[in-house]
C-alpha cells in the first residue's frame, strides 16, 4: 500500500476533477432543481439575458476554489507519481 499511494491520491484525484466538472452527464441526468452542480447553476443563470457579466465570474471563481486547493494540496503526490517509474535505482 504505501508504494502505491502516490498513484492512489493521483487517480482519486483526477476522478474528483472529472466529477466536480461534469456538465454534459448533470445536464442529461438532472430532473430537478433541488441539486445540482453549480456548473448547472452557472448555464441557468446563463440562459436568460445576461446583463452583468461579474456574478457569472465571480462565481466561475469561486466554484473552481476546491479544485485549486486540491491540486496544490495533492501537487507532490502527483509529481512523485509522474516520475516514480522514471528514475532508475
Amino acid at each position: 500500500m504505501p508504494v502505491s499511494r502516490n498513484s492512489i491520491i493521483t487517480a482519486g484525484l483526477f476522478s474528483f476533477l472529472f466529477a466536480w466538472s461534469d456538465f454534459i452527464f448533470a445536464l442529461t441526468l438532472t430532473a430537478s432543481n433541488d441539486v445540482r452542480p453549480v456548473t448547472l447553476g452557472i448555464y441557468g443563470y446563463l440562459e436568460g439575458n445576461v446583463q452583468s457579466w461579474a456574478p457569472v465570474l465571480a462565481t466561475a471563481v469561486i466554484s473552481s476554489l476546491p479544485a485549486i486547493v486540491l491540486l496544490i494540496a495533492a501537487q507532490r503526490y502527483i509529481a512523485a507519481g509522474a516520475l516514480g517509474g522514471a528514475v532508475k535505482s
